[in-house]
């Protein structure tokens, strides 16, 4: 059987002092803490630039609205036309939008040349057989950089006469016209706007309008 020697410290090698372990241990607990403060800046400085790139995302998909009025086609045509665009960086998803005439709401954009008729002080006229186009933009996503139009009415289409007379009442009127919107970004962020001066207000959510079952 081998037996394995037994190692010893050499005779007359005298003990590390004490202050030696204590400088070692502190260099220990320095380093640690130097290690622990290293790693949250690390951390503190990746989630800035995680802050960072999310809002850099959202500032490159932020729809803005713009609510205009016209009467005079690009090639020059007198044409009444209501419209509406996104000038932002990102699609807007457009949840209502209501246009007023003064004080009155319209229900329906095909209420408008009717409204634009009664002017007090003046003959109320029918309109029987105004021809104009109506396109829908609530529920529409708007991409960026695009404009959908509302109400179009063209003065050649119109016959000489009340509608001719109609027209000219809702050339002067058109300026009048006011809008409000609700509408949302890819994000589900959602704004409220008057088109106005002040900036779109945020909103928790756009709240689908009611509208009456025989309206389309």
């Amino acid at each position: 059987m081998i037996e394995i020697p037994k190692l010893s410290k050499p005779a007359g090698e005298d003990k590390a002092p004490r202050w030696f372990h204590v400088a070692v241990a502190m260099s220990m607990v320095l380093s640690a803490g130097a290690a622990l403060v290293s790693a949250l800046k690390t951390s503190a400085t990746m989630q800035a630039l995680v802050d960072q790139n999310a809002r850099l995302v959202r500032a490159g998909s932020t729809p803005i609205l713009q609510f205009y009025t016209g009467n005079v086609s690009p090639e020059g045509k007198a044409r009444l036309r209501i419209w509406v665009e996104n000038v932002g960086t990102g699609p807007a998803r457009i949840v209502s939008l209501k246009l007023r005439l003064k004080d009155q709401v319209l229900d329906d954009v095909r209420e408008l040349p009717a409204l634009a008729a009664q002017a007090p002080g003046e003959a109320v006229l029918a309109g029987q057989g105004f021809p104009f186009i109506r396109s829908t933009i609530e529920g529409h996503v708007l991409a960026a950089g695009h404009q959908r139009s509302m109400f179009e009415a063209t003065r050649e289409h119109m016959r000489e006469g009340e509608n001719l007379q109609l027209y000219g009442r809702l050339d002067e009127r058109l300026h009048q016209v006011q809008a409000e919107a609700c509408y949302c970004s890819v994000f589900d962020e959602c704004w409220v706007t008057d088109f106005g001066p002040q900036l779109p207000k945020a909103v928790a959510r756009c709240d689908v309008p009611k509208r009456d079952a025989g309206k389309t």
